[in-house]
């Protein structure tokens, strides 16, 4: 009965570390996706020399259904006047990442320290001729 209790302590135990590895697996897909539609959006940027409010509010709506969070709490700052070719363009993208730990309860982790701020902080180089 002894070895029967301990096993099953043990069981619970590793399923933590399994859940977490798959957590973890989720996770990266999502960041993943997030740099993905930041590269495409960096794309378009590259080409109209800037960022548009149309283009700044597709990334926050793609990114919001990735992450699962409102458009409200992404962040999007760069360089919203137009710069021509071979000019730097900075643009800067924050998104929040909630739930990095699966079983806060289980480590005694706050929900409110589950969570990190994503930031993509970077530079192009502009490929607007003017059209």
């Amino acid at each position: 009965m002894k070895n029967l209790i301990t096993s099953t302590a043990c069981i619970m135990i590793m399923l933590v570390f399994v859940l977490q590895f798959a957590q973890n697996q989720l996770l990266y897909q999502r960041v993943t996706a997030v740099d993905q539609a930041v590269n495409n959006f960096k794309e378009i940027v590259k080409q109209q020399g800037r960022i548009e409010e149309e283009n700044e509010k597709r990334l926050k709506e793609e990114i919001a259904q990735i992450l699962s969070c409102t458009i409200e709490e992404i962040k999007v700052t760069g360089d919203r006047e137009a710069v021509f070719r071979g000019e730097m363009i900075h643009y800067k993208v924050e998104v929040p990442i909630k739930n990095i730990i699966n079983q806060p309860g289980f480590w005694g982790l706050a929900e409110k320290k589950n969570s990190m701020e994503y930031k993509v902080d970077r530079y192009t180089t502009s490929e607007y001729i003017g059209r």
